[in-house]
């Protein structure tokens, strides 16, 4: 090819683009930009439910790292030591110890059996957010000797998905007597959380000291201490720090306890695979239609051209700058909308759902890759139509035919 032919696509390009009707030019880069969002929102949106439902395990229940008795122990021996060694390794946040106990709760004749915890208020704060979602009364003080949350499970009423099994509706300020071992204690509702957790919303929480002064002989036990990390350090670097130090328990990551969630995740990372590929279907199909629709249009003018001497495969080249020139355009208003419109939208207003609120997750590497596979495709797409084209005889091209 030499220097001067090089010259011809752009031209082309050039020619096609400045003669073309603006208005379907602002379509089409209207619908690339759609086509592009398609790509990018339902991928981030299934990321957002992903960390969403990843959140609440980290932040309703484990923490980033829990510990729990060594094997045939009931007891985290040196709960307040471990405690303490934890709390000064590098990037730790906050740590909880607690006890949790099988209970029966009792209210108005009602029973049932679940899990309390006795817990410091102001240690458990700096590792989970249930103080946060309170949605009636108050979250515990530290020495609040009489009282209980509970969880909307526990609590029941209208649309709690465990009403059946619920104690049908206490309110703040309602007994509830708590039954351990054979022991049972009178406890006043100071507040009922929802975490949207639905293990977490399962549990009642009271004060270290209310167990205490109820059972003198668990005083200072505990059976699971919780850990918050800084959110820039990997959860292996601390895990190693614990495994090398005395504390008497055994840790695990909170991917350990996931549970259900990991089922959850896994199934929207298969859902979220199939619709990238149906959206990159999508795309390769719009870029189609839209450069069989300008070939099309553009039949007797590719027909003179390629009379006049223009080779097939500079004919090519420029509708393949073509679909390059329109991808861009695509991909450059698309992430405009996407960052302008739709993130703030569904900052503000999450997607509600029963495993938490989830927002749109940007991931920066995922981003490239749905770029890069989005102008690949354009070009793929538009190949097939300007080949057709091409490849018919000249005198059917320069009729029309």
């Amino acid at each position: 090819m030499t220097k001067h032919e090089a010259k011809i696509p752009f031209r082309l390009l050039w020619a096609f683009l400045r003669r073309g009707n603006r208005w379907t030019l602002i379509l089409i880069i209207f619908l690339m930009s759609v086509a592009f969002i398609n790509m990018i929102f339902v991928p981030t949106l299934f990321d957002g439910i992903i960390k969403a439902a990843n959140d609440q395990v980290i932040d309703m229940s484990t923490g980033h790292i829990f510990i729990l008795p060594e094997s045939g122990q009931d007891q985290i021996t040196d709960a307040k030591k471990a405690v303490e060694q934890i709390r000064s390794m590098s990037g730790v946040v906050g740590v909880s110890s607690e006890l949790v106990l099988p209970t029966t709760l009792e209210y108005n004749n009602i029973r049932g059996n679940w899990q309390t915890i006795a817990i410091d208020p102001d240690d458990e704060r700096m590792v989970t957010k249930i103080s946060e979602h309170m949605i009636a009364g108050n979250y515990l003080d530290k020495h609040d000797t009489s009282s209980i949350i509970i969880g909307r499970q526990i609590a029941g009423g209208k649309d709690v998905e465990n009403n059946a099994f619920s104690l049908k509706g206490p309110q703040i300020g309602d007994t509830v007597k708590v039954s351990f071992d054979g022991l049972s204690e009178d406890f006043t509702i100071a507040g009922i959380f929802y975490s949207k957790f639905i293990d977490t919303d399962q549990k009642a929480f009271i004060t270290r000291d209310a167990l205490d002064n109820a059972v003198p002989a668990l005083a200072g036990t505990a059976n699971r201490i919780i850990i918050r990390l800084d959110e820039d350090v990997p959860v292996e670097n601390v895990l190693d720090q614990i495994s090398v130090a005395d504390i008497g328990g055994t840790a695990y990551s909170w991917e350990d306890a996931a549970g259900l969630m990991n089922s959850v995740t896994k199934s929207f990372v298969n859902i979220n695979v199939l619709l990238t590929l149906v959206a990159s279907l999508i795309a390769a199909i719009t870029i189609f239609i839209v450069i069989y629709i300008d070939i099309s249009s553009k039949r007797k003018q590719i027909g003179i051209l390629r009379a006049i001497g223009v080779k097939p495969s500079l004919i090519v080249w420029s509708y393949i700058f073509q679909a390059i020139v329109y991808a861009l355009s695509g991909i450059i208003f698309g992430t405009v909308m996407y960052f302008a419109v739709l993130v703030p939208y569904f900052s503000a207003f999450p997607f509600v759902l029963p495993i938490g609120d989830a927002r749109l997750a940007f991931d920066a590497v995922g981003y490239v890759i749905r770029l890069e596979t989005f102008i690949f495709v354009s070009i793929g797409a538009s190949l097939i139509p300007v080949l057709f084209i091409t490849r018919i005889k000249l005198l059917n091209a320069i009729w029309g035919r």
